[in-house]
């Protein structure tokens, strides 16, 4: 498992990664300012919004879970470690742990930045109470969220042949999941079963941000978030059994006969 990991936080993720957080950090900062010229953002705004930066972090990870677990780099890895006699467990749960680590250090980078901000432009207000508990909140509402989200893409990257494709995958699902929901909405009100779809679970982050939002979920704060963790438990457990049992990495022998396979089919059908 150690060298699993190690493999998962070898010099290139690393560099990426550090990129990726200074990024983050860089567009907090910018956010906040920028928000304080056009009185967008105040103190209790920037807490309760997370810095206005949830969607990045969202799509930061999304990216790292989407070429950790799918992609020809990854699946290229997955073969060789297979081949050094590493299981597919311990393969799966190396880039869990990988990806978690990677999760939370962004969103510490982002907290940083905004209580940076907070005491540098936005000293109206102390932190202690209110916006400390809006902050809490806020940093909830996105664990929750990421939490669902994330292992969802775990479960339905595995078909992504390409890094590219991938990312490209996973940050559309943010939409997909976002349009289903919506038609499961048209008929909650009429069936209000419905309200126990997975995808209404999705909207916990901005139920947490704002708690008005159960007018249109019908779910109340306890609902939500117990329904996203157990939901995220169901996609999580989905993810491991076809990473594991179903999805098959073929060896470059393998790849290599099928390719020729193909060559020699397209040949046939050109002369005939």
């Amino acid at each position: 498992m150690v060298d699993l990991l190690k493999q998962e936080m070898n010099k290139k993720n690393r560099i990426i990664f550090g990129c990726m957080a200074l990024f983050l950090f860089i567009v907090t900062i910018l956010m906040a300012i920028i928000g304080k010229d056009t009185k967008t953002l105040d103190g209790l705004k920037l807490m309760n919004s997370f810095g206005g930066v949830t969607t990045l972090i969202e799509t930061l990870i999304t990216i790292i879970v989407a070429t950790r677990f799918a992609g020809v780099d990854s699946n290229k890895q997955v073969r060789e470690n297979i081949a050094n006699h590493h299981s597919k467990r311990s393969i799966f749960f190396a880039k869990l742990i990988a990806s978690i680590i990677a999760y939370l250090l962004l969103l510490v980078v982002a907290v940083i930045a905004i209580l940076i901000m907070k005491y540098l432009i936005f000293t109206d207000m102390p932190l202690a109470g209110r916006l400390s508990l809006e902050l809490q909140w806020a940093v909830l509402g996105n664990m929750a969220y990421t939490l669902i989200f994330e292992t969802f893409v775990m479960l339905v990257i595995g078909f992504c042949k390409t890094w590219y494709s991938a990312i490209a995958f996973g940050i559309a699902c943010t939409y997909i999941t976002e349009i289903i929901a919506g038609i499961f909405m048209i008929f909650i009100y009429v069936h209000r079963e419905l309200i126990y779809n997975p995808f209404n679970f999705f909207f916990v982050e901005k139920q947490i941000q704002d708690g008005m939002k159960h007018m249109m979920t019908r779910l109340t704060m306890n609902q939500i978030v117990a329904g996203s963790i157990l939901y995220a438990l169901i996609f999580f457990v989905l993810a491991y059994i076809i990473f594991v049992y179903v999805r098959h990495f073929p060896t470059d022998e393998e790849l290599v006969a099928k390719r020729e396979a193909k060559k020699q089919k397209k040949q046939k059908i050109q002369n005939a």
